[in-house]
């Protein structure tokens, strides 16, 4: 796999409507795909964008290859949405970007970090395994699945 570099850095407010595209071209039809196209709901995304901490992986020609969404829970930090561009797949950008979460949960003190995506979501299952997150069935939405991972305390 080739390997595209990026630098993590705070999304600004005119980079919205960009990360709001690349999930519109990427989660939507992952969603369809996957059988289940009510998991895109682009009004949930915006008020996610709104709310969360999202940081973006800018290529060295200052392009935005991906981005995610962060939540606070106390001593755990989730991960509500990591968005990799069609153009910019399978360039370890997502890997990258999970890498710097990582990083920034542990600076933090954080204990766990937390995914949360579609069972049937393989690339995303792959790349959160591939980091040491554990399944966790979601009882009340089997269509979801919980990926965490425990982090050392200081």
């Amino acid at each position: 796999m080739e390997r595209l570099r990026v630098t993590v850095r705070e999304a600004r407010a005119e980079d919205r409507s960009l990360l709001y595209l690349m999930a519109e071209e990427t989660l939507e039809p992952r969603a369809a795909e996957e059988g289940h196209p009510e998991l895109y709901d682009e009004t949930a995304l915006l008020a996610l964008l709104d709310r969360a901490r999202v940081y973006v992986g800018e290529t060295a020609a200052a392009e935005i290859a991906g981005y995610v969404a962060l939540e606070d829970d106390d001593d755990e930090l989730h991960v509500r949405c990591l968005c990799v561009g069609p153009a910019f797949e399978a360039q370890a950008v997502g890997r990258q970007l999970l890498e710097w979460v990582e990083g920034l949960a542990l600076a933090e003190g954080r204990t766990r970090l937390c995914a949360y995506v579609p069972a049937d979501d393989r690339p995303s299952r792959h790349l959160y395994e591939g980091h040491d997150f554990v399944p966790v069935p979601e009882p009340d939405r089997p269509e979801m699945i919980v990926l965490e991972k425990r982090l050392p305390e200081r």
